[in-house]
């Protein structure tokens, strides 16, 4: 069974004494129970993280969390010589983008590719990007490389619409492929509410 989740209190008064992953977590650890299949849908963590944001400043989760993703790929990716990060329009994205600058700063060989045209990124995501400030491809362009990480920062927890197009086709090529993938949130094309593929799916 699910956790009771309608009332809030007690997480929120959790959060002020700890930030905002050990907040979540303790949340999740308490409320667990060998019945329970699953915890949040995507609208509830939404509503948590915008609880989150009333605190502090958006941008500083998505650096924490792009941090999280490269300090995972350096633990345990260091033999990789190229890594290829793929950035969507939302904060998903943003996340890629915050996740290529660690990479970049720490010498290795990185190829970003984006889904929409840098002039459409707003918010956050149109942060971490001009703080990443590296080259940008797009993703009609992709080209994938034999043993390259492939970082899957397409689309993340609010996907709704089916994948299709240009992306179905660079998903057809990664799945093919042998290359690993580190997704952030969720592999892209999944619901994150019921685990179906959308179309298509890395």
């Amino acid at each position: 069974m699910r956790p009771d989740i309608g009332d809030w209190s007690e997480l929120l008064a959790a959060e002020r004494e700890m930030d905002y992953f050990e907040s979540l977590y303790s949340f999740l650890y308490k409320n667990q129970s060998k019945e329970m299949s699953e915890i949040f849908n995507s609208e509830e963590m939404r509503r948590f993280e915008q609880r989150q944001f009333i605190k502090k400043n958006s941008y500083s989760y998505m650096k924490k969390a792009g941090n999280q993703v490269f300090k995972f790929i350096d633990t345990n990716f260091k033999n990789k010589k190229s890594i290829i990060v793929l950035c969507g329009p939302g904060n998903n994205g943003g996340d890629g983008f915050v996740v290529a600058r660690h990479l970049m700063n720490h010498g290795y060989s990185i190829e970003v590719y984006i889904f929409a045209g840098a002039n459409n990124y707003k918010g956050d995501a149109l942060t971490a990007l001009k703080e990443f400030r590296g080259e940008l491809t797009k993703i009609n362009l992709f080209k994938l490389q034999k043993n390259a990480l492939i970082v899957d920062a397409l689309s993340g927890i609010g996907l709704k619409r089916n994948i299709k197009g240009i992306l179905s086709k660079v998903f057809r090529k990664i799945n093919q492929s042998k290359n690993p993938v580190v997704s952030v949130d969720i592999p892209s094309g999944v619901c994150s509410n019921t685990g179906k593929i959308l179309g298509s799916a890395i």
